[in-house]
């Protein structure tokens, strides 16, 4: 059923938004033929759907470095809302009232893999930073709560790592700004989403990256999915199921039965990418030969051979 490599979900009801070939794209939970909401010059990443369904915050790409752009979640202009120039910014979240963004960003930090956490107004606004420390997810709970995930975003660019850098959760319970440890387990943990009285997140500890929960004080460890090939990628939820890729499919799951699916989607793509596109060949050229006789020229140009004469006429291409 897969016609694109789908990854970074959001769900919000029955609406579920991700990126296929650097662009957003719409698609019932259901499944069905998706629809491209962006087109544009750059990449969109890590979009995330508010919490009332209407707006898309991403990642975007168009104007060089990652900043943090706005749009509505039915499709029309994205709106810029950061300048800030770092080399790492990703949309990570909405806070709970909706009315800002959550991004995490390298932005004024001594060193690169260092982020915080951020909030911008989605009109428009300054940033401001949260007072989480070192950070690149959050997720709230009742009363304030908040769980928040350190080191690593994404564990299949890590497999099984055990290191000191290995991702961690830290939990504050009572949104008094207390944090400590969630749970100890022998493995990278990452991505985490706080739904009702459980914490939802994904461990690789017992091989392959599933998704475990389990309570606010670290308790009652219970697995949700069991892929055995491709590690769960990119958990996103809006309360009730949570959605994720792994391979190049979307997946979704209702945490409260355990019972998860493929979404099947059709992606009917013109594949603007894959087109052929004419580059000026003296901004690659690699090496050049003249002929003895100085008839021909031989050179190679964005890994190629090629032959020409002293005339208008056809240039050859080897292997």
């Amino acid at each position: 059923m897969t016609q694109g490599y789908y990854r970074f979900p959001t769900i919000h009801n029955d609406t579920v938004v991700f990126v296929c070939e650097d662009d957003l794209w719409s698609v019932g939970v259901a499944g069905g033929v998706a629809r491209r909401l962006t087109a544009n010059p750059g990449e969109a990443l890590r979009p995330v759907l508010s919490p009332d369904g209407i707006w898309l915050a991403f990642t975007g790409r168009d104007e060089g470095v990652p900043e943090v752009y706005v749009m509505p979640a039915i499709g029309g202009p994205a709106r810029r809302l950061t300048f800030l120039g770092a080399q790492r910014t990703q949309v990570v979240g909405w806070m709970p009232d909706g009315q800002a963004i959550i991004f995490s960003s390298e932005a004024s930090q001594p060193f690169a893999g260092m982020s915080q956490l951020y909030t911008v107004p989605h009109q428009g606004g300054e940033p401001r930073p949260l007072p989480t420390g070192p950070a690149f997810s959050i997720s709230y709970g009742p009363h304030g709560a908040a769980v928040i995930a350190r080191n690593v975003t994404d564990l299949s660019r890590w497999k099984r790592y055990r290191g000191g850098r290995t991702g961690d959760l830290w939990v504050d319970p009572h949104g008094q700004d207390a944090w400590q440890r969630l749970i100890r387990l022998d493995g990278n943990l990452a991505a985490p989403i706080w739904i009702a009285e459980r914490i939802f997140f994904v461990s690789d500890h017992e091989g392959v990256g599933n998704i475990y929960s389990c309570r606010a004080d670290g308790s009652d460890l219970h697995r949700h999915t069991d892929h055995a090939d491709f590690y769960v990628r990119h958990p996103s939820s809006d309360g009730r199921l949570i959605v994720y890729h792994a391979g190049a499919d979307l997946w979704v799951l209702d945490p409260t039965t355990d019972q998860r699916r493929i979404i099947p989607v059709e992606l009917h793509s013109p594949q603007p990418q894959r087109k052929r596109r004419f580059v000026h060949p003296d901004h690659f050229l690699d090496a050049y030969a003249i002929h003895p006789n100085a008839t021909s020229l031989a050179l190679t140009v964005r890994g190629r051979a090629f032959t020409m004469g002293n005339s208008p006429y056809a240039v050859r291409m080897y292997g």
